[in-house]
């Protein structure tokens, strides 16, 4: 089997995230004239500058199981491999501090597919500190390391014209700023990745508890 490590954010954070993205990706009505038609068209009653509306985009929401900040991924493994990783974390995570996290802004790539991604603010440093310790004892576990996996962000969806149109140039690579809430993740989660027809699905093995953290109510919040 696949096995990952991440970070799972409260809902409540994902929900914050997907309506940043939805306001972003958004467009409103416009129109684009187009060119004049010549004398013939005029004698025909044709009318020039007509205009298009711009098309709409979708948003698709990644699944739920699916949002996460990945700290690291590993090979194939075994059941009995994962086991040992999980042992060999939770004799040392519970002194590990919890990192206090928040939203700083959402983002479209401008490449396809147009995936859009919440960046991650706060305790950047101690989240990837806890990455560089999670890679450490897998390594004293001999496991394969993928060190390029980590990213402070998460993914929360992808965008598309709707009917198959192109995105309008307003939203491919478009970015904004988003303060949303503050939020520390109690515990690292072990997750299975299973690759079927229909996509990744993600599937928890177990929870590696960090130290407690007690998160102040951020400006974001509305507390």
């Amino acid at each position: 089997m696949q096995l990952l490590a991440v970070i799972v954010p409260p809902p409540e954070v994902v929900r914050d995230a997907l309506d940043a993205a939805q306001a972003l990706c958004a467009t409103a009505p416009s129109t684009t004239d187009e060119p004049g038609r010549g004398l013939l068209d005029r004698i025909r009653g044709r009318r020039g500058g007509a205009s298009r509306t711009a098309p709409s985009v979708a948003l698709r929401p990644v699944s739920s199981d699916g949002v996460f900040v990945r700290l690291a991924k590993f090979g194939n493994v075994t059941g009995d491999d994962a086991d040992g990783l999980a042992r060999a974390l939770t004799a040392v995570a519970g002194s590990w501090p919890a990192p206090v996290l928040r939203t700083t802004g959402v983002s479209v790539t401008e490449s396809e597919p147009h995936t859009v991604t919440a960046q991650l603010g706060g305790d950047v440093d101690a989240l990837r500190a806890m990455y560089g310790h999670v890679n450490e004892v897998a390594r004293q576990q001999r496991f394969f390391l993928d060190r390029r996996s980590f990213r402070s962000e998460l993914v929360v969806g992808s965008v598309e014209g709707e009917d198959g149109a192109p995105l309008p140039a307003t939203v491919v690579g478009a970015e904004a700023p988003h303060a949303g809430p503050s939020w520390a993740p109690s515990h690292i989660t072990l997750v299975r990745a299973s690759f079927g027809a229909s996509g990744t699905t993600y599937s928890e093995l177990s929870q590696i508890a960090l130290a407690p953290c007690v998160v102040e109510p951020s400006a974001g919040s509305g507390d």
